[in-house]
Protein backbone atom coordinates (compact mmCIF):
# COMPACT_ATOMS: atom_id res chain seq x y z
CA UNK A 1 0.00 0.00 0.00
CA UNK A 2 1.65 3.36 -1.10
CA UNK A 3 1.12 6.28 1.51
CA UNK A 4 1.96 10.09 1.75
CA UNK A 5 1.33 11.56 4.85
CA UNK A 6 0.93 15.13 6.10
CA UNK A 7 0.85 16.68 9.59
CA UNK A 8 -2.84 17.57 10.66
CA UNK A 9 -4.36 19.92 12.87
CA UNK A 10 -7.26 18.68 15.76
CA UNK A 11 -10.53 20.99 15.66
CA UNK A 12 -10.98 21.84 11.82
CA UNK A 13 -12.89 19.86 9.77
CA UNK A 14 -11.56 16.97 8.14
CA UNK A 15 -12.86 14.71 5.33
CA UNK A 16 -12.23 11.94 3.17
CA UNK A 17 -12.97 10.77 -0.85
CA UNK A 18 -11.96 7.11 -1.91
CA UNK A 19 -12.30 5.81 -5.50
CA UNK A 20 -12.35 2.20 -6.76
CA UNK A 21 -11.05 2.17 -9.93
CA UNK A 22 -10.18 -0.68 -12.23
CA UNK A 23 -6.75 -0.97 -11.04
CA UNK A 24 -6.34 0.84 -7.83
CA UNK A 25 -8.32 1.47 -4.75
CA UNK A 26 -7.10 5.12 -3.44
CA UNK A 27 -8.17 7.41 -0.67
CA UNK A 28 -7.48 11.27 -0.26
CA UNK A 29 -7.80 13.07 3.30
CA UNK A 30 -8.20 16.28 3.54
CA UNK A 31 -8.77 19.42 6.02
CA UNK A 32 -9.93 22.86 5.83
CA UNK A 33 -7.58 25.46 6.85
CA UNK A 34 -8.00 29.65 6.50
CA UNK A 35 -10.36 28.50 3.48
CA UNK A 36 -8.09 26.15 2.02
CA UNK A 37 -7.72 22.14 1.33
CA UNK A 38 -4.68 20.84 3.40
CA UNK A 39 -3.97 17.41 1.77
CA UNK A 40 -3.01 15.26 5.12
CA UNK A 41 -2.50 11.72 3.36
CA UNK A 42 -2.29 9.79 0.27
CA UNK A 43 -2.99 5.89 -0.18
CA UNK A 44 -3.59 3.40 -2.86
CA UNK A 45 -3.72 0.04 -2.96
CA UNK A 46 -3.24 -2.19 -6.66
CA UNK A 47 -6.25 -4.26 -6.98
CA UNK A 48 -7.31 -6.11 -10.43
CA UNK A 49 -11.21 -5.70 -11.31
CA UNK A 50 -10.88 -4.51 -14.58
CA UNK A 51 -9.09 -7.65 -15.78
CA UNK A 52 -11.83 -9.49 -14.21
CA UNK A 53 -14.74 -7.44 -15.38
CA UNK A 54 -13.57 -6.98 -19.14
CA UNK A 55 -12.50 -10.49 -19.26
CA UNK A 56 -15.95 -12.09 -17.38
CA UNK A 57 -17.78 -9.68 -16.49
CA UNK A 58 -17.89 -10.07 -12.78
CA UNK A 59 -15.32 -9.54 -9.93
CA UNK A 60 -14.48 -12.13 -8.26
CA UNK A 61 -14.87 -13.26 -4.16
CA UNK A 62 -11.02 -13.31 -4.27
CA UNK A 63 -10.64 -9.33 -5.65
CA UNK A 64 -14.34 -8.48 -2.80
CA UNK A 65 -12.16 -9.61 0.65
CA UNK A 66 -9.13 -7.82 -0.89
CA UNK A 67 -10.96 -4.63 -1.35
CA UNK A 68 -12.85 -5.42 1.69
CA UNK A 69 -9.19 -5.80 3.97
CA UNK A 70 -7.71 -2.60 2.07
CA UNK A 71 -10.91 -0.24 3.06
CA UNK A 72 -10.49 -1.67 6.47
CA UNK A 73 -7.19 -0.33 6.84
CA UNK A 74 -8.83 3.10 5.56
CA UNK A 75 -11.18 3.31 7.74
CA UNK A 76 -9.03 2.80 10.78
CA UNK A 77 -7.26 5.69 9.63
CA UNK A 78 -9.53 7.45 9.03
CA UNK A 79 -11.05 7.14 12.21
CA UNK A 80 -7.25 8.60 14.05
CA UNK A 81 -7.98 11.40 11.47
CA UNK A 82 -11.32 12.09 13.16
CA UNK A 83 -12.79 12.03 9.26
CA UNK A 84 -16.01 13.96 9.29
CA UNK A 85 -17.44 12.92 6.52
CA UNK A 86 -16.40 10.04 3.31
CA UNK A 87 -17.44 9.80 0.30
CA UNK A 88 -16.65 6.18 -1.67
CA UNK A 89 -17.30 6.30 -5.73
CA UNK A 90 -16.59 3.66 -8.24
CA UNK A 91 -15.69 4.50 -11.82
CA UNK A 92 -15.70 1.89 -14.78
CA UNK A 93 -15.09 -1.71 -13.73
CA UNK A 94 -17.88 -0.91 -10.86
CA UNK A 95 -20.18 0.03 -13.51
CA UNK A 96 -19.91 -3.00 -16.00
CA UNK A 97 -19.68 -5.42 -13.36
CA UNK A 98 -23.05 -7.80 -13.68
CA UNK A 99 -22.40 -8.52 -9.71
CA UNK A 100 -21.98 -5.02 -9.29
CA UNK A 101 -25.24 -4.84 -6.78
CA UNK A 102 -23.86 -7.52 -4.83
CA UNK A 103 -20.05 -6.05 -4.32
CA UNK A 104 -21.75 -3.08 -3.11
CA UNK A 105 -23.86 -4.54 -0.34
CA UNK A 106 -21.02 -6.62 0.69
CA UNK A 107 -18.71 -3.42 1.07
CA UNK A 108 -21.72 -1.86 2.69
CA UNK A 109 -21.69 -4.98 5.54
CA UNK A 110 -17.97 -5.81 5.62
CA UNK A 111 -17.03 -2.24 6.25
CA UNK A 112 -20.04 0.09 6.88
CA UNK A 113 -19.30 2.18 3.56
CA UNK A 114 -21.45 3.23 1.11
CA UNK A 115 -20.19 3.03 -2.29
CA UNK A 116 -21.64 5.34 -5.13
CA UNK A 117 -21.12 4.17 -8.46
CA UNK A 118 -20.64 7.22 -10.92
CA UNK A 119 -21.88 7.13 -14.22
CA UNK A 120 -19.87 8.17 -16.87
CA UNK A 121 -21.10 11.78 -17.16
CA UNK A 122 -20.91 12.21 -13.79
CA UNK A 123 -17.05 11.23 -13.40
CA UNK A 124 -16.17 12.99 -16.88
CA UNK A 125 -17.68 16.00 -15.30
CA UNK A 126 -15.37 16.09 -12.48
CA UNK A 127 -12.64 15.18 -14.46
CA UNK A 128 -13.01 17.84 -17.55
CA UNK A 129 -13.51 20.67 -14.34
CA UNK A 130 -10.41 19.90 -13.22
CA UNK A 131 -9.09 20.44 -16.75
CA UNK A 132 -10.55 23.67 -17.50
CA UNK A 133 -9.46 25.10 -13.96
CA UNK A 134 -5.45 24.08 -15.02
CA UNK A 135 -5.92 25.61 -18.98
CA UNK A 136 -4.02 28.70 -19.51
CA UNK A 137 -5.72 31.29 -21.17
CA UNK A 138 -3.98 30.61 -24.92
CA UNK A 139 -6.00 27.09 -25.01
CA UNK A 140 -9.38 29.01 -24.71
CA UNK A 141 -9.60 30.25 -28.14
CA UNK A 142 -10.69 28.05 -31.03
CA UNK A 143 -11.70 24.53 -30.63
CA UNK A 144 -10.11 22.29 -27.61
CA UNK A 145 -10.58 18.82 -27.71
CA UNK A 146 -10.12 17.09 -23.95
CA UNK A 147 -10.01 13.80 -24.02
CA UNK A 148 -9.90 11.49 -20.59
CA UNK A 149 -8.61 7.89 -21.04
CA UNK A 150 -9.64 5.70 -18.46
CA UNK A 151 -9.18 2.20 -18.29
CA UNK A 152 -12.48 0.83 -19.61
CA UNK A 153 -13.85 4.26 -21.33
CA UNK A 154 -12.67 7.48 -23.74
CA UNK A 155 -13.99 10.74 -22.66
CA UNK A 156 -13.96 13.23 -25.53
CA UNK A 157 -15.37 16.91 -25.23
CA UNK A 158 -15.22 19.77 -27.41
CA UNK A 159 -14.79 23.06 -26.10
CA UNK A 160 -14.65 26.96 -26.77
CA UNK A 161 -14.38 29.37 -24.14
CA UNK A 162 -14.31 27.27 -21.80
CA UNK A 163 -17.76 25.72 -21.83
CA UNK A 164 -18.41 22.71 -24.29
CA UNK A 165 -20.75 22.30 -26.72
CA UNK A 166 -20.16 18.32 -27.79
CA UNK A 167 -18.91 15.35 -25.61
CA UNK A 168 -19.28 11.64 -26.17
CA UNK A 169 -18.14 8.97 -23.81
CA UNK A 170 -16.47 6.37 -25.99
CA UNK A 171 -16.78 2.21 -23.89
CA UNK A 172 -13.45 1.57 -24.81
CA UNK A 173 -10.49 2.28 -22.75
CA UNK A 174 -6.40 1.41 -22.32
CA UNK A 175 -6.83 -1.69 -20.47
CA UNK A 176 -10.45 -2.83 -22.12
CA UNK A 177 -8.53 -2.63 -25.37
CA UNK A 178 -5.86 -4.79 -24.26
CA UNK A 179 -8.24 -6.93 -22.62
CA UNK A 180 -10.03 -7.39 -25.91
CA UNK A 181 -7.60 -7.52 -28.81
CA UNK A 182 -4.68 -9.03 -26.53
CA UNK A 183 -4.35 -12.77 -27.63
CA UNK A 184 -4.05 -10.94 -30.93
CA UNK A 185 -0.58 -10.05 -29.92
CA UNK A 186 1.30 -13.18 -30.78
CA UNK A 187 -0.35 -14.31 -33.22
CA UNK A 188 0.83 -11.24 -35.41
CA UNK A 189 3.58 -8.90 -36.31
CA UNK A 190 1.05 -6.38 -37.37
CA UNK A 191 -0.62 -6.22 -34.27
CA UNK A 192 -0.01 -2.36 -34.29
CA UNK A 193 -2.27 -2.59 -37.63
CA UNK A 194 -5.33 -4.14 -35.75
CA UNK A 195 -5.49 -1.91 -32.91
CA UNK A 196 -5.06 0.98 -35.09
CA UNK A 197 -8.11 -0.44 -37.55
CA UNK A 198 -10.26 -0.97 -34.45
CA UNK A 199 -9.60 2.39 -32.82
CA UNK A 200 -10.33 4.21 -35.89
CA UNK A 201 -13.48 2.44 -36.31
CA UNK A 202 -14.59 2.49 -32.24
CA UNK A 203 -13.86 5.93 -31.60
CA UNK A 204 -14.30 7.83 -35.13
CA UNK A 205 -18.02 6.53 -35.32
CA UNK A 206 -18.27 8.68 -31.88
CA UNK A 207 -16.69 11.50 -33.34
CA UNK A 208 -19.09 11.34 -36.84
CA UNK A 209 -21.73 12.63 -34.95
CA UNK A 210 -21.08 16.38 -34.10
CA UNK A 211 -23.33 18.33 -36.27
CA UNK A 212 -22.17 19.51 -39.81
CA UNK A 213 -18.81 17.13 -39.31
CA UNK A 214 -16.23 17.17 -36.58
CA UNK A 215 -14.67 20.99 -36.21
CA UNK A 216 -11.40 22.52 -36.92
CA UNK A 217 -9.66 21.63 -33.79
CA UNK A 218 -7.17 24.51 -32.54
CA UNK A 219 -5.52 22.47 -29.28
CA UNK A 220 -5.60 18.76 -28.14
CA UNK A 221 -5.91 17.91 -24.05
CA UNK A 222 -4.86 14.85 -23.37
CA UNK A 223 -5.37 13.11 -20.01
CA UNK A 224 -5.32 9.71 -18.47
CA UNK A 225 -3.50 7.97 -15.38
CA UNK A 226 -0.67 7.33 -17.59
CA UNK A 227 -0.12 10.13 -19.00
CA UNK A 228 2.87 11.05 -16.67
CA UNK A 229 4.59 8.18 -18.03
CA UNK A 230 4.21 9.25 -21.24
CA UNK A 231 5.20 13.03 -20.72
CA UNK A 232 8.88 11.29 -19.38
CA UNK A 233 9.33 8.88 -21.88
CA UNK A 234 8.93 11.65 -24.64
CA UNK A 235 11.09 13.84 -22.79
CA UNK A 236 8.02 16.38 -22.11
CA UNK A 237 8.41 19.84 -21.03
CA UNK A 238 6.46 20.54 -17.68
CA UNK A 239 4.58 23.81 -16.56
CA UNK A 240 3.09 23.63 -13.25
CA UNK A 241 1.07 20.23 -13.40
CA UNK A 242 0.89 20.27 -16.77
CA UNK A 243 3.07 18.54 -19.32
CA UNK A 244 3.54 19.72 -23.00
CA UNK A 245 4.37 16.76 -25.23
CA UNK A 246 5.83 17.04 -28.65
CA UNK A 247 3.15 15.30 -30.49
CA UNK A 248 6.02 13.92 -33.19
CA UNK A 249 8.05 12.49 -29.48
CA UNK A 250 4.53 10.26 -29.25
CA UNK A 251 5.07 9.18 -32.72
CA UNK A 252 8.29 8.42 -32.21
CA UNK A 253 7.99 6.23 -29.16
CA UNK A 254 4.67 4.94 -30.39
CA UNK A 255 6.66 3.65 -33.33
CA UNK A 256 9.56 2.28 -31.74
CA UNK A 257 7.45 0.18 -29.45
CA UNK A 258 4.54 -1.54 -32.05
CA UNK A 259 6.87 -4.64 -33.01
CA UNK A 260 7.45 -5.22 -28.90
CA UNK A 261 5.62 -7.60 -26.49
CA UNK A 262 4.27 -6.49 -23.38
CA UNK A 263 7.65 -8.02 -21.48
CA UNK A 264 10.00 -6.44 -23.89
CA UNK A 265 8.33 -2.60 -23.21
CA UNK A 266 8.43 -3.79 -19.56
CA UNK A 267 12.20 -4.66 -19.90
CA UNK A 268 13.35 -1.84 -22.89
CA UNK A 269 11.48 1.43 -20.14
CA UNK A 270 11.94 0.05 -17.19
CA UNK A 271 8.43 0.06 -16.61
CA UNK A 272 5.83 -2.71 -14.94
CA UNK A 273 4.40 -5.19 -17.47
CA UNK A 274 0.85 -4.02 -16.09
CA UNK A 275 1.89 -0.27 -16.67
CA UNK A 276 3.59 -1.88 -20.34
CA UNK A 277 0.45 -3.03 -21.06
CA UNK A 278 -1.21 0.05 -20.70
CA UNK A 279 1.27 2.13 -22.75
CA UNK A 280 1.01 0.10 -25.99
CA UNK A 281 -2.94 0.72 -26.31
CA UNK A 282 -2.73 4.27 -24.74
CA UNK A 283 -0.20 5.36 -27.43
CA UNK A 284 -2.21 4.05 -30.04
CA UNK A 285 -5.44 6.39 -28.75
CA UNK A 286 -2.92 9.57 -28.63
CA UNK A 287 -1.22 8.91 -32.42
CA UNK A 288 -5.16 8.46 -33.25
CA UNK A 289 -5.95 11.86 -31.64
CA UNK A 290 -2.99 13.46 -33.14
CA UNK A 291 -3.51 12.11 -36.62
CA UNK A 292 -7.02 13.61 -36.13
CA UNK A 293 -6.91 16.79 -35.11
CA UNK A 294 -3.23 17.56 -36.50
CA UNK A 295 -1.99 19.29 -33.70
CA UNK A 296 2.06 20.03 -32.93
CA UNK A 297 1.72 20.20 -29.16
CA UNK A 298 -0.34 17.84 -26.45
CA UNK A 299 -1.43 19.52 -23.41
CA UNK A 300 -1.41 16.82 -20.67
CA UNK A 301 -2.72 18.50 -17.44
CA UNK A 302 -2.00 16.07 -14.17
CA UNK A 303 -5.92 15.57 -12.57
CA UNK A 304 -7.46 13.62 -9.71
CA UNK A 305 -10.88 12.55 -9.57
CA UNK A 306 -10.57 12.51 -5.96
CA UNK A 307 -9.78 16.14 -5.44
CA UNK A 308 -12.99 17.85 -6.39
CA UNK A 309 -14.76 15.69 -4.36
CA UNK A 310 -13.10 16.32 -1.17
CA UNK A 311 -13.46 20.11 -2.47
CA UNK A 312 -17.30 19.11 -2.62
CA UNK A 313 -17.25 18.02 0.39
CA UNK A 314 -15.47 20.62 2.30
CA UNK A 315 -16.71 23.61 0.51
CA UNK A 316 -20.07 23.19 -0.09
CA UNK A 317 -20.18 26.13 -2.12
CA UNK A 318 -17.72 24.26 -4.53
CA UNK A 319 -20.85 21.85 -5.10
CA UNK A 320 -22.79 25.29 -6.69
CA UNK A 321 -20.12 26.62 -8.44
CA UNK A 322 -19.18 23.06 -10.12
CA UNK A 323 -23.10 22.54 -10.90
CA UNK A 324 -23.14 26.04 -12.34
CA UNK A 325 -20.43 25.35 -14.81
CA UNK A 326 -21.82 21.75 -15.71
CA UNK A 327 -24.93 23.27 -16.32
CA UNK A 328 -23.81 25.74 -18.83
CA UNK A 329 -21.91 23.01 -20.82
CA UNK A 330 -24.86 21.15 -20.66
CA UNK A 331 -27.03 23.31 -21.94
CA UNK A 332 -24.80 24.24 -25.13
CA UNK A 333 -24.46 19.84 -25.76
CA UNK A 334 -27.98 20.03 -25.60
CA UNK A 335 -28.61 23.16 -28.40
CA UNK A 336 -26.04 21.41 -30.62
CA UNK A 337 -28.25 17.97 -30.47
CA UNK A 338 -31.05 19.80 -30.99
CA UNK A 339 -29.82 21.50 -33.94
CA UNK A 340 -28.68 17.93 -35.68
CA UNK A 341 -32.28 16.89 -35.00
CA UNK A 342 -33.02 19.72 -37.19
CA UNK A 343 -35.55 21.61 -34.29
CA UNK A 344 -36.62 25.16 -34.32
CA UNK A 345 -34.61 26.24 -31.90
CA UNK A 346 -35.83 29.57 -32.01
CA UNK A 347 -39.05 28.35 -30.21
CA UNK A 348 -36.98 25.58 -28.30
CA UNK A 349 -35.49 28.70 -26.78
CA UNK A 350 -38.64 30.51 -26.06
CA UNK A 351 -40.26 27.59 -24.27
CA UNK A 352 -37.12 26.93 -22.39
CA UNK A 353 -37.00 30.70 -21.17
CA UNK A 354 -40.80 30.18 -20.11
CA UNK A 355 -40.96 27.34 -18.44
CA UNK A 356 -38.11 28.32 -16.45
CA UNK A 357 -40.34 31.64 -15.03
CA UNK A 358 -42.71 29.69 -14.22
CA UNK A 359 -40.61 27.32 -12.23
CA UNK A 360 -38.82 29.96 -10.25
CA UNK A 361 -42.59 32.04 -9.99
CA UNK A 362 -43.80 28.43 -8.65
CA UNK A 363 -41.17 27.36 -5.84
CA UNK A 364 -43.10 27.78 -2.71
CA UNK A 365 -46.16 25.02 -4.55
CA UNK A 366 -43.39 22.32 -6.32
CA UNK A 367 -40.66 21.41 -4.20
CA UNK A 368 -38.79 20.84 -7.27
CA UNK A 369 -34.56 21.92 -6.91
CA UNK A 370 -32.04 23.57 -9.30
CA UNK A 371 -30.82 19.96 -11.13
CA UNK A 372 -35.32 19.46 -11.61
CA UNK A 373 -34.89 22.83 -13.31
CA UNK A 374 -32.22 22.18 -15.73
CA UNK A 375 -34.35 18.75 -16.45
CA UNK A 376 -37.34 21.35 -17.12
CA UNK A 377 -34.42 23.19 -19.73
CA UNK A 378 -33.23 20.04 -21.33
CA UNK A 379 -36.67 19.22 -22.34
CA UNK A 380 -37.92 22.01 -23.63
CA UNK A 381 -35.32 22.49 -25.90
CA UNK A 382 -35.43 19.03 -26.85
CA UNK A 383 -38.86 18.48 -27.47
CA UNK A 384 -39.07 18.58 -30.77
CA UNK A 385 -36.47 16.29 -31.72
CA UNK A 386 -38.61 12.94 -32.30
CA UNK A 387 -40.04 14.45 -35.42
CA UNK A 388 -36.72 14.24 -37.02
CA UNK A 389 -37.35 10.31 -37.16
CA UNK A 390 -41.25 10.00 -36.37
CA UNK A 391 -43.70 12.92 -37.50
CA UNK A 392 -46.84 11.10 -36.72
CA UNK A 393 -45.68 9.89 -33.53
CA UNK A 394 -43.28 12.11 -32.41
CA UNK A 395 -43.63 11.90 -29.29
CA UNK A 396 -42.82 8.42 -28.89
CA UNK A 397 -40.11 8.86 -30.97
CA UNK A 398 -38.97 11.99 -28.32
CA UNK A 399 -38.91 9.36 -25.56
CA UNK A 400 -36.43 7.06 -26.94
CA UNK A 401 -34.60 9.43 -28.67
CA UNK A 402 -33.44 11.09 -25.46
CA UNK A 403 -33.37 7.91 -23.45
CA UNK A 404 -30.49 7.12 -25.57
CA UNK A 405 -28.65 10.31 -25.98
CA UNK A 406 -25.15 11.29 -24.18
CA UNK A 407 -25.62 14.79 -22.73
CA UNK A 408 -22.66 16.17 -20.68
CA UNK A 409 -23.30 16.35 -16.57
CA UNK A 410 -26.62 14.28 -16.95
CA UNK A 411 -27.12 10.71 -15.75
CA UNK A 412 -28.84 7.98 -17.49
CA UNK A 413 -31.80 8.08 -14.84
CA UNK A 414 -32.30 12.09 -15.34
CA UNK A 415 -32.17 10.93 -19.18
CA UNK A 416 -35.25 8.88 -18.35
CA UNK A 417 -36.96 11.63 -16.45
CA UNK A 418 -36.67 13.91 -19.37
CA UNK A 419 -37.73 11.53 -21.97
CA UNK A 420 -40.50 10.47 -19.98
CA UNK A 421 -42.43 13.74 -19.58
CA UNK A 422 -43.23 13.27 -23.29
CA UNK A 423 -45.33 10.21 -22.69
CA UNK A 424 -48.82 9.97 -22.18
CA UNK A 425 -49.89 11.12 -18.38
CA UNK A 426 -51.61 7.36 -17.91
CA UNK A 427 -48.38 5.34 -20.00
CA UNK A 428 -48.39 2.08 -18.87
CA UNK A 429 -44.04 2.10 -19.14
CA UNK A 430 -43.96 5.43 -17.09
CA UNK A 431 -45.81 3.82 -14.77
CA UNK A 432 -43.55 0.64 -14.41
CA UNK A 433 -40.44 2.07 -15.13
CA UNK A 434 -40.38 5.23 -12.41
CA UNK A 435 -40.56 5.16 -8.65
CA UNK A 436 -43.66 6.95 -7.35
CA UNK A 437 -41.50 9.71 -6.09
CA UNK A 438 -40.03 9.93 -9.93
CA UNK A 439 -43.76 9.47 -11.01
CA UNK A 440 -43.91 12.96 -8.96
CA UNK A 441 -41.54 14.96 -10.43
CA UNK A 442 -41.59 13.91 -14.17
CA UNK A 443 -45.66 14.83 -13.51
CA UNK A 444 -44.79 18.37 -11.83
CA UNK A 445 -42.20 18.64 -14.90
CA UNK A 446 -44.89 17.92 -17.44
CA UNK A 447 -47.18 20.12 -16.39
CA UNK A 448 -44.86 23.29 -16.40
CA UNK A 449 -43.06 22.02 -19.71
CA UNK A 450 -46.96 21.84 -21.33
CA UNK A 451 -48.23 24.95 -20.18
CA UNK A 452 -45.09 26.67 -21.15
CA UNK A 453 -44.93 24.94 -24.59
CA UNK A 454 -48.79 26.37 -25.18
CA UNK A 455 -47.62 29.92 -24.86
CA UNK A 456 -46.21 29.67 -28.17
CA UNK A 457 -47.97 27.38 -29.90
CA UNK A 458 -47.40 29.38 -33.31
CA UNK A 459 -44.05 29.27 -33.25
CA UNK A 460 -43.69 32.69 -33.99
CA UNK A 461 -43.46 33.79 -30.88
CA UNK A 462 -46.10 36.28 -30.59
CA UNK A 463 -46.31 36.47 -26.49
CA UNK A 464 -43.91 39.72 -25.04
CA UNK A 465 -43.02 40.54 -21.66
CA UNK A 466 -44.24 37.61 -19.73
CA UNK A 467 -44.69 37.53 -15.96
CA UNK A 468 -46.16 35.19 -13.83
CA UNK A 469 -47.35 35.17 -10.14
CA UNK A 470 -48.74 32.90 -7.51
CA UNK A 471 -52.02 34.60 -6.11
CA UNK A 472 -53.40 31.76 -3.43
CA UNK A 473 -54.79 29.40 -5.41
CA UNK A 474 -53.95 31.00 -8.79
CA UNK A 475 -50.95 31.28 -11.30
CA UNK A 476 -51.41 34.54 -12.98
CA UNK A 477 -49.49 34.95 -16.26
CA UNK A 478 -49.60 38.12 -18.27
CA UNK A 479 -48.10 39.12 -21.32
CA UNK A 480 -48.07 41.52 -24.26
CA UNK A 481 -48.78 41.19 -28.03
CA UNK A 482 -49.50 43.03 -30.98
CA UNK A 483 -50.56 39.76 -32.75
CA UNK A 484 -53.66 37.49 -32.96
CA UNK A 485 -52.80 34.94 -30.55
CA UNK A 486 -56.40 32.81 -30.09
CA UNK A 487 -54.41 29.91 -30.80
CA UNK A 488 -52.22 30.65 -28.12
CA UNK A 489 -54.77 31.04 -25.84
CA UNK A 490 -56.80 28.08 -27.15
CA UNK A 491 -54.10 25.39 -26.56
CA UNK A 492 -53.12 26.80 -22.92
CA UNK A 493 -56.79 26.44 -22.28
CA UNK A 494 -56.83 22.84 -23.14
CA UNK A 495 -53.51 22.42 -20.70
CA UNK A 496 -55.45 23.80 -17.33
CA UNK A 497 -56.89 20.47 -16.32
CA UNK A 498 -54.07 18.31 -16.28
CA UNK A 499 -51.59 21.69 -14.42
CA UNK A 500 -55.03 21.80 -12.28
CA UNK A 501 -54.64 18.14 -10.94
CA UNK A 502 -50.81 18.27 -10.46
CA UNK A 503 -50.71 21.80 -8.70
CA UNK A 504 -54.37 22.62 -7.22
CA UNK A 505 -53.62 25.87 -8.62
CA UNK A 506 -55.97 27.32 -11.48
CA UNK A 507 -53.50 29.12 -14.29
CA UNK A 508 -55.16 32.11 -15.73
CA UNK A 509 -53.60 34.02 -18.80
CA UNK A 510 -54.03 37.60 -19.78
CA UNK A 511 -52.60 38.88 -22.90
CA UNK A 512 -52.31 42.37 -23.28
CA UNK A 513 -52.35 44.46 -26.39
CA UNK A 514 -48.74 46.15 -27.02
CA UNK A 515 -49.86 48.97 -29.88
CA UNK A 516 -53.12 50.50 -30.56
CA UNK A 517 -53.71 48.73 -33.18
CA UNK A 518 -53.58 45.50 -31.43
CA UNK A 519 -56.87 43.14 -30.30
CA UNK A 520 -58.03 44.19 -27.07
CA UNK A 521 -57.12 42.81 -23.73
CA UNK A 522 -58.02 38.90 -23.70
CA UNK A 523 -58.21 36.44 -20.37
CA UNK A 524 -57.90 32.64 -20.40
Amino acid sequence: MKTVKSARKKGLRTAAAISLGSKLLRMRIGQMRKGEIAELEYLEYPISIGHEVFGNNKISFESIRSISSALHGFTELMAEYGVDSCRVVATTAMREAGNRAFVVDQLKIQNGLQVEILEDNQEKAFVYGEILKKLPDTLKEGNTLITYIGTGSIGVAVVREETANFSKNIPVGALKLHDMLGSLQTSTTDFHEVLEEYIHVAVGRFLSVYPGGFPKISQLVLTDNGSALIAKLCKAEQNGDTYLIRADAVRELYHSICSMTPEKISFTYQISESDAELLYTTLSIYVYLINLTGVKTIYSPQVDLLRPILSEILIPKNREQAFNRVRKSTLDCVRMLGKSFQCNMEHAERIAGFAALLFDRMKEIHGLDARNRLLLELASLLHECGYYTHPRQYSGSTFHLIRSMDIYGITESELYLVASIFLPSDSWETAASLTPKQQLIVSKLAAIFRLADSLDQSQKQKLKNLKARLDKNRLLITAESADNTMLEEWAFSQMVPFFEEVFGVHPELTVRASSPTALKQRKV
